[in-house]
């Protein structure tokens, strides 16, 4: 994860699309779950490596039990 200018956080790594209308970060051996909006991506990006670039004030962190 990098911070760029303008206040915005970016994520890289391997993008896994799940079943339920999420997706799964990971990055730097860690996973890191996302809600999509609809419509949700194409499948084809499932695997693939992506940059996600969001606006600092819009991301926030919650605990998930495993």
């Amino acid at each position: 994860m990098d911070e760029e200018e303008g206040g915005r956080i970016v994520f890289r790594g391997r993008l896994g699309l799940t079943g339920g209308g999420g997706a799964m970060l990971e990055a730097a051996g860690t996973h890191i779950l996302f809600d999509l909006a609809d419509p949700p991506p194409s499948a084809a990006v499932d695997g693939t490596w992506v940059e996600i670039g969001v606006e600092r004030n819009s991301v926030s962190l919650w605990p998930y039990l495993l």
